[in-house]
């Protein structure tokens, strides 16, 4: 949907004169609310400012509203000057299931709703909504703002209080700030959502047993997670000026001579520490992606290095070299390591919980990718292998 494009000058005249607002006043709120967007902690004092500058002094609450239709409930994101309970009791009993949430529910985003329009107040004081919930805290009227619609849920903000208001001020000013406060509310879910994203695959790559980097075209190291640390610290590796480097020049020859072009040699290899320990890397190559933003761009990835294997650093190394090599699946990568270490179909089957069967299976698309044609074959082409 496309926002509408609002002239702020030109919205603060009407037919009834200026807004009473200063465009200094306009402007602070409009910079509170896109404060908001990057601090959604903010939203409950933002609301209270738009709130005194723009509603009738009885009106003395706001709120932003997500409000469920199927199954009815509501949650209540932020607000000012709502009372205990009001929240709970709205959302088990009201939400949905009331005359002006039925009624402005079709409603586009961006709309400004009257409920004065859509339904009479002495229509709504007949209903449940009124005689069990408004009418104790003298509201009868509301104005809506339609912010956002997404996944069966509605997100609205609700100014309320009693209906024998002149609301011409509110009504205008929030025709000036409500496009302001969609586009935050926007920027905010896109905000959160990759952050969570981010955080989730942060979690994820600080579980693995590898240390795991990626890397730009030119060896700057975009992100690492925690394990990499003990590689610098076993004199693996150097960080320095934020690029990636081996300590041995050998090692350092190869990952230089991955982002030329690499052979299947080049992506796994082992690399020494200064003690002359090994240790597996294995590189993977991926098309590289710049991010565009206001000001340039953020480079992307370009490879992805993961360093060691946990306890006893080489043999998941065979296995991912494998997979690597013969284009084999990972499950498949597992077969062939336990057939060359000396265990047998059977004893794979016993030790992983499969049936011989599936094994074998599995035997039959290895001997097409090897190119082999027997376990005796595999094991001789796989002890020829490059190391």
């Amino acid at each position: 949907m496309q926002l509408m494009v609002v002239d702020i000058k030109a919205q603060t005249r009407g037919d009834q004169g200026d807004l009473p607002l200063g465009w200094e006043t306009l402007d602070h709120l409009i910079g509170q609310i896109y404060e908001c967007a990057l601090d959604p902690s903010q939203w409950n004092a933002t609301i209270e400012q738009i709130r005194l500058a723009l509603c009738p002094a009885e009106w003395r609450t706001a709120f932003l509203m997500l409000e469920r239709r199927n199954p009815p409930s509501a949650k209540f994101i932020a607000w000012t000057n709502v009372g205990p309970g009001v929240e709970s009791m709205y959302s088990t009993v009201f939400a949905y299931n009331n005359p002006w949430s039925q009624r402005t529910w079709p409603a586009r985003n961006g709309q400004l709703i009257d409920t004065d329009e859509i339904l009479p107040r002495e229509e709504l004081r007949k209903t449940g909504l009124y005689r069990n919930f408004l009418a104790a805290m003298n509201v009868d009227r509301t104005l809506c703002l339609m912010l956002d619609r997404r996944d069966g849920e509605r997100l609205g903000l609700l100014l309320i209080g009693p209906g024998d208001r002149d609301l011409s001020v509110l009504r205008r000013g929030l025709r000036v700030l409500g496009p302001h406060i969609q586009r935050a509310v926007r920027i905010s879910h896109r905000i959160a959502s990759a952050e969570a994203e981010s955080s989730a695959a942060r979690a994820a790559a600080n579980r693995s047993r590898y240390a795991l980097i990626s890397l730009d075209k030119d060896f700057n190291i975009l992100s690492v997670n925690d394990r990499v640390a003990q590689y610098e610290a076993a004199g693996l590796i150097t960080t320095t000026g934020g690029k990636l480097a081996f300590v041995d020049p050998a090692s350092q020859q190869k990952l230089a001579t991955m982002g030329l072009g690499p052979s299947r040699d080049d992506l796994a290899f082992q690399a020494l520490d200064r003690a002359g320990r090994e240790r597996p890397v294995l590189g993977v190559l991926i098309r590289p992606k710049t991010i565009p933003y206001i000001g340039g761009a953020i480079p992307g990835a370009a490879m992805i290095i993961t360093i060691g294997s946990g306890i006893g650093e080489g043999p998941v190394l065979g296995i991912d070299r494998l997979a690597q090599w013969f284009g084999l699946t990972p499950t498949e990568a597992r077969v062939v390591d336990a057939l060359v270490d000396g265990q047998t179909p059977q004893d794979y089957a016993t030790r992983n919980g499969v049936s011989v069967n599936a094994v074998r299976f599995h035997l039959k698309h290895i001997f097409l990718k090897t190119e082999t044609a027997s376990q005796a074959q595999l094991v001789a082409k796989i002890a020829n292998m490059p190391r």
